[in-house]
Parts: C-alpha cells; sequence; structure tokens
C-alpha cells in the first residue's frame, strides 16, 4: 500500500516537472520583482522593435508623397508624433504587461507550492519507509 501510494505521488511529481519545466520551474528561480522586470524589458525591445518595423514599413509603403508633398517641418513634426506615439502605446503596454506578468508569476508560484507539498509526501513516504526497515533490522538484531 505503501509502495502504491509513493507511486501515485512520484508519478505526480515527475508529470508535474516534465509539463511544467519550463514555465513554473523556471520562474521560481527568480523573485517575484526581478521576473517581472526582465519579462517587461524583454516586452518593452520586442514591442519598440515592432513598433520601428511597422512605422519603416509604413514610411516606404509612402516614401514617394512624404518625400514630395511634404516639407522638412513637416516630416520632423511626424517624427515627433510618431515618438509621441510610441511612447504612449509603449507606457500602455508596459502597463498591461505588468499585471500579465504578475498574475503569470502568482499563479507558477501556486503551482509550485502544491508540487512541493507533494514532494514533502514522498519525503514523509520514504522516511516512514526507512524507520520501518530500521526497526525490523533492530528486531532482528535481538
Amino acid at each position: 500500500m505503501v509502495n502504491e501510494e509513493r507511486t501515485k505521488l512520484m508519478t505526480k511529481a515527475e508529470i508535474f516537472r516534465v509539463k511544467e519545466e519550463r514555465n513554473a520551474l523556471r520562474m521560481n528561480r527568480f523573485y517575484k520583482g526581478d521576473y517581472i522586470a526582465y519579462e517587461m524589458i524583454r516586452s518593452a525591445i520586442a514591442f519598440i522593435f515592432a513598433f520601428a518595423l511597422l512605422f519603416v514599413m509604413w514610411v516606404l509603403y509612402y516614401a514617394e508623397p512624404l518625400m514630395t508633398q511634404r516639407s522638412v517641418e513637416e516630416l520632423a513634426g511626424l517624427m515627433a508624433r510618431a515618438g509621441i506615439s510610441l511612447l504612449c502605446l509603449l507606457v500602455c503596454f508596459l502597463v498591461a504587461a505588468y499585471y500579465v506578468f504578475k498574475r503569470k508569476y502568482i499563479l507558477a508560484r501556486d503551482k509550485m507550492k502544491e508540487y512541493q507539498a507533494v514532494l514533502r509526501q514522498i519525503g514523509r513516504l520514504y522516511e516512514k519507509e526507512a524507520e520501518k526497515v530500521w526497526r525490523e533490522s533492530e528486531g532482528f538484531k535481538e
């Protein structure tokens, strides 16, 4: 009976380790603030890159009208508006990213608590089994 229970718990722990190795176990190596900051920096870099790529594509698509029908001052104003738009969108994106990654970390932490509880149960079973073997060996000596 102990072996069946131990097998079930070990199987449960291994399934968790395989399924959550990339997420919960990786996140557990970070403090909450460090994980959120790291993910927000990664998100900000990706957002800026995507915004710049889309802006360059837009400029290339409208290159002829921009160069022939606009003055240098208008182009400078366009660049300033693009920069302000980038900052406003980036702030909104980072606020949303903060809450998303905070929630993700909390869920992973809860999963890790369950995993650690299973590992403690396995440890207790091993201790009981070792104690039983020790008692049997002591009884054999008498």
